[in-house]
């Protein structure tokens, strides 16, 4: 019994998988053998029945000429006529026509079946798909057993509605990205600012009382002429970019000290401005002096990028100061910069969310400013340049974060 039960699942399959040209061939063929059968065995019914009745007149010369004829013939009325005829009439109606209705009612039913067993799951299956698709619901899955026109049809549409998902996917992606990429954009101009504000309140707080020298404050504009012409850059840069990580990495030997020197000058600038102080401590341990004689690989941009978004993040949640320190690991190769603040910190569940995009990094005191992107960019931008971002708590109270950037970069 399972031998005969596979062959036949096996025969069905087959048949389910004809091509409908195929599959109207052997419909038709079994519609013919049917309509033959079911023909013959109504005519030679219906002739024996006549024979019997033609038989009670004792008409040897009509029966003879019967005989003779055969059940394909048709005795015509003037045969009837010499009879009480109505039931040889009828007979002989019936044998004659009965091909003709069979085949009619035959062909009826043969397209009723072809369609409920080949058509109807088919159709009504890729009506659904439409019309789901047309009011862009694409959470479902087409399947089809067969390989038929139509199954593979059901296939093509389920293909399209894959492509239509990853279309949606990357469309998605892409907003995504650039809604990140504004929000990038909009923050990251907010320190600059925030730098030439402290230079501006500098010297209109120390220009009228002649406290400040001639070099001094040319050094400060130039100081200052040196940030608008990097707000330039970055905005032509942020203009023809599509995503964070289009932003160009250009890495070119410097000295360190040179990067300290224009940290130092963030720090002076961010002094000027606000109730919170800022303290700035180089590779050597000392406030004031910068390192010389040490050359590095590095992308000041960047490494100024990631510096000025996470002293905004610490301005905004600290209490009093804000320690900012770097070093040089020569043999990691790696520089580092490390922003502590006296706020209250991180919670546990801040400390495992705080470098996704568009997380408060605190709760309460925020304003509509605050995107909840700076530290994710930070992150980014460490990685393009080889190293990480690091987010913790001070043992001694507040927020610490640590970024590093690799000589060898590393491109995203």
């Amino acid at each position: 019994m399972d031998w005969l039960e596979e062959k036949l699942e096996e025969l069905q399959k087959y048949i389910r998988n004809l091509s409908f040209r195929k599959a109207m061939v052997a419909y038709i063929l079994v519609l013919a053998a049917v309509v033959f059968g079911l023909s013959y065995f109504t005519m030679m019914f219906c002739w024996q029945l006549e024979l019997a009745e033609w038989t009670q007149y004792e008409r040897a010369d009509l029966l003879g000429i019967i005989y003779k004829k055969g059940p394909l013939w048709g005795f015509g009325y003037h045969f009837a006529a010499e009879t009480n005829g109505f039931k040889i009439l009828f007979l002989d109606l019936v044998r004659v026509w009965c091909p003709f209705i069979y085949a009619f009612a035959g062909m009826m039913v043969t397209i009723c079946i072809f369609y409920q067993k080949r058509l109807a799951k088919p159709l009504s299956l890729l009506e659904n798909s439409v019309e789901r698709i047309r009011r862009n619901d694409l959470d479902f899955h087409i399947s089809y057993e067969s390989e038929d026109e139509l199954g593979s049809l059901c296939d093509s549409v389920e293909d399209m509605r894959l492509e239509l998902v990853r279309g949606k996917e990357e469309m998605l992606r892409l907003v995504e990205r650039q809604k990140e990429l504004n929000a990038a954009f909009a923050h990251d101009l907010r320190t600059p600012l925030t730098v030439l504000r402290g230079y501006t309140d500098f010297l209109a707080r120390y220009m009228p009382e002649g406290k400040i020298s001639e070099e001094k404050m040319q050094d400060t504009l130039a100081l200052m002429s040196d940030h608008l012409r990097r707000l330039e850059d970055y905005s032509r840069t942020m203009k023809g970019i599509r995503s964070i990580d289009e932003v160009p990495f250009s890495p070119e030997w410097m000295e360190l000290g040179s990067i300290e020197k224009k940290i130092g000058e963030v720090v002076f600038a961010l002094n000027q401005v606000g109730d919170v102080r800022i303290h700035y401590r180089g590779c050597d341990g000392n406030h004031m002096e910068y390192s010389s004689g040490i050359r590095i690989e590095a992308d000041d941009s960047i490494i100024m990028e990631v510096l000025e978004n996470v002293l905004s993040n610490a301005i905004r949640y600290a209490g009093q100061e804000i320690e900012v320190m770097s070093d040089y690991d020569a043999e990691k190769r790696e520089f580092m910069l490390t922003v502590r603040d006296d706020g209250r910190g991180f919670s546990k569940e801040q400390l495992d969310h705080a470098l996704k995009p568009y997380h408060k990094e605190y709760e309460g005191k925020e304003t509509d400013e605050h995107f909840g992107i700076g530290l994710h960019i930070c992150r980014e931008f460490c990685r393009k340049h080889g190293g990480t971002l690091n987010v913790a708590n001070s043992i001694r109270g507040g927020a610490v974060v640590t970024a590093s950037f690799g000589e060898n970069s590393i491109y995203p």
